[in-house]
C-alpha cells in the first residue's frame, strides 16, 4: 500500500495521524507512507525528527486572519491544490487519507480531481465547514463521535472514534511520580493546555493556590505551562509551599497521566479520548475560540457520560479551580466512578479502524459529481 497522509498544524490533527502511521505499520510494515502538511507548520519539525517520509505544501490558515489575510489564503488555494497533484503522482498514492489541518483540504481535493480514493478524519463532536464538504466527494469519512455522523451522507460515514498514540495506556502512577521527582503516595493533579498551554488555566491555577494552602502536604502538581507562562507559574507554586513540577511541555505525555489522580485540561478531540483511554477524571476548560465551538461539545459528551466535569473558559477561575481540586481530593468514590465511565468512552481500535477503511476504499469508484459548496449543509438544515 502506498497512502498519503495529509493534514497537522496542531497536535490534534499530528496525534491521530502518527497512531494511524503506526497501525498500517503493525499491519502492512512494507506499506508506504508520505506526510503532506504545511511547509511552516509544527508537522514540517516533529515529523522529519521522527524519522517519517515529509513534504510541506504552501498553505496558510483562512480563519482568524482578517478579510485580507483570507483572501490572500484563497487566492493561494489554486496553486496548493496544483502542488498536492503533483505530490500524489510522485508518489503514486493508492489511497490518500485527510486529518484536518490547512495542507488537508487542497491535498484531499487533488485526490478528487485525479480520481484517487480518499478517506477523512473528523476530530470533533462538530464538523469545520472544510471537512463537511471533503466528507461529499470523499469515498469514506471516519468521525470520532457519534453526534458528527448527522453532518456526512450516511452510507460512507463510519463512528471510528479518535486514534490514540499506542504509548497512552494506563501506567504505574508511583512509578510515574518518582519519574517527575514527586512523591509517590501523595494526590497528583496534571495541568496542560496543549503545546502552547493555556494562559486562562495557567492564571486560574495561580489564583487558585492561595485557596488550596490547607491542603498543601496532600497534593501536588504537573503542570505544562507552555512557554509565556512557565517562568511566573513556577514561582507561583514555589511561593505558595506547593510540591510541584512545571514544564512548558511534557513530551512523555503517558508518563505525565500514569502519574495524576485528576486533569485539568483543555477539551480538543485527542485530550478528550487519551483521557478516555488512561481513564481520567477531569475538570475540562472548553477552547472558547475553537471553531464551531466544537470543544464544548467535545466536552459535553465527557460530562453526559459522568467522566469529566467543564467549567467556561471565562469563569475559569481561582475559586472554581480550587473548588474542583478541594472536591476530588475529598471524594475519591466519586473520581473513581468518573474514571470508569471516562474508560467506557475509549476506542482503542480506533487506527485500525481507519485502516481497515483505507484498504477498503482502494480501487473503489469515486464519489459521484463535486457538489456545490452551497449544496453542503447539516442534515435537516
Amino acid at each position: 500500500m502506498r497512502i498519503l497522509i495529509t493534514g497537522g498544524g496542531t497536535g490534534g490533527h499530528l496525534f491521530p495521524a502518527l497512531a494511524v502511521r503506526a497501525a498500517l505499520s503493525k499491519r502492512q510494515p512494507e506499506a508506504q507512507v508520505l506526510f503532506v502538511g504545511a511547509s511552516e507548520g509544527v508537522e514540517s519539525t516533529i515529523l522529519p525528527r521522527l524519522g517519517h517520509a515529509f513534504r510541506g505544501l504552501r498553505v496558510h490558515q483562512i480563519k482568524g486572519r482578517g478579510w485580507r489575510g483570507q483572501v490572500s489564503a484563497l487566492l493561494a488555494l489554486p496553486s496548493a491544490v496544483r502542488q498536492a497533484a503533483r505530490l500524489l503522482r510522485e508518489f503514486g498514492a493508492q489511497v490518500v487519507l485527510g486529518v484536518g489541518g490547512y495542507a488537508s483540504f487542497p491535498t484531499v481535493l487533488a485526490a478528487r480531481i485525479l480520481r484517487i480514493p480518499a478517506v477523512i478524519h473528523e476530530q470533533n463532536a462538530y464538523p469545520g465547514l472544510a471537512n463537511r464538504w471533503l466528507g461529499r466527494i470523499t469515498s469514506a469519512v471516519a468521525v470520532s463521535f457519534e453526534a458528527a455522523t448527522a453532518f456526512f451522507p450516511a452510507g460512507r460515514v463510519t463512528v471510528t472514534g479518535n486514534p490514540v498514540r499506542p504509548e497512552i495506556r494506563p501506567g504505574d502512577a508511583e512509578e510515574a511520580r518518582r519519574r517527575f521527582l514527586l512523591l509517590p503516595e501523595r494526590f497528583t493533579v496534571l495541568i496542560f493546555g496543549g503545546s502552547q498551554g493555556a494562559h486562562r488555566i495557567n492564571v486560574g491555577t495561580m489564583e487558585a493556590l492561595p485557596r488550596l494552602a490547607g491542603q498543601r502536604g496532600r497534593i501536588q502538581f504537573l503542570h505544562g505551562t507552555g512557554e509565556r507562562d512557565l517562568t511566573q507559574v513556577r514561582q507561583a507554586y514555589e511561593e505558595g509551599g506547593f510540591q510541584a513540577r512545571v514544564e512548558a511541555f511534557f513530551q512523555d505525555m503517558a508518563m505525565a497521566y500514569a502519574a495524576a489522580d485528576f486533569v485539568i485540561a483543555r477539551s480538543g478531540a485527542s485530550t478528550i479520548f487519551e483521557l478516555a483511554a488512561v481513564g481520567k477524571p477531569a475538570l475540562l476548560v472548553p477552547y472558547p475560540y475553537a471553531a464551531n465551538d466544537h470543544q464544548r461539545l467535545n466536552a459535553e459528551v465527557m460530562v453526559r457520560a459522568g467522566a469529566a466535569w467543564t467549567v467556561p473558559d471565562a469563569y475559569c477561575d481561582g475559586q472554581r479551580i480550587a473548588a474542583s481540586v478541594q472536591a476530588a481530593l475529598e471524594k475519591p468514590e466519586v473520581l473513581a466512578c468518573m474514571g470508569g465511565q471516562a474508560r467506557s468512552l475509549a476506542r482503542l481500535d480506533a487506527a485500525d479502524r481507519i485502516v481497515d477503511l483505507l484498504e477498503r476504499v482502494i480501487g473503489t469508484p469515486h464519489p459521484g459529481p463535486l457538489p456545490h459548496p452551497e449544496g453542503t449543509r447539516e442534515r435537516g438544515g
